[in-house]
């Protein structure tokens, strides 16, 4: 009778464990490493993401704004969006290279009043690459059609992108 109760307690124990962790939240604002997370409700919807922007030294302009989410409740595949600032020069499209890999290029889909933006699904060999690698860089061009490198650091992302699952 004692086991039987012992028992039924590690159960119920662990049944309350799993109900708060799987009813947890990314927290709004937390960061991890140089990766921030935000949350946007939506009517009833919240969405969480992380994020970093990086600025320019001189004046504090931003230069690049980079998310990284799920767009489903399920959680399985992760998208990125890129913001770019305005004046850039759209046919060449953009890139962004992890370490020394090969560069995955990328259209700039629009220009509205906060920057040109492009994006795409992180597909599990780039979010490998996005999970193990120490530093990213995203080149676009400029109106002379002359590339832009901007370095992007990935320490944090890992664990950023986890804490969305939750």
């Amino acid at each position: 009778m004692q086991k039987k109760i012992k028992f039924e307690g590690i159960v119920i124990t662990l049944l309350l464990l799993f109900t708060i962790q799987g009813k947890a939240n990314p927290i709004d604002g937390k960061s991890y490493d140089n990766w921030t997370v935000r949350c946007e409700k939506q009517g009833e919807q919240e969405s969480c993401f992380i994020f970093q922007n990086l600025v320019l030294k001189e004046g504090g302009s931003r230069l690049l704004h980079i998310a990284v989410g799920y767009l489903s409740a399920a959680k399985k595949v992760p998208v990125i969006l890129i913001s770019m600032p305005l004046g850039i020069s759209l046919p060449p499209g953009a890139s962004i290279r992890i370490d020394d890999q090969d560069p995955i290029k990328f259209q700039i889909e629009r220009c509205e009043r906060s920057g040109c933006r492009g994006g795409f699904k992180l597909k599990e060999s780039m979010l490998k690459s996005f999970r193990e690698g120490k530093k990213a860089t995203v080149t676009f061009h400029d109106g002379h059609r002359k590339a832009i490198n901007v370095p992007l650091s990935l320490a944090g992302f890992s664990d950023g992108l986890e804490a969305l699952k939750l």
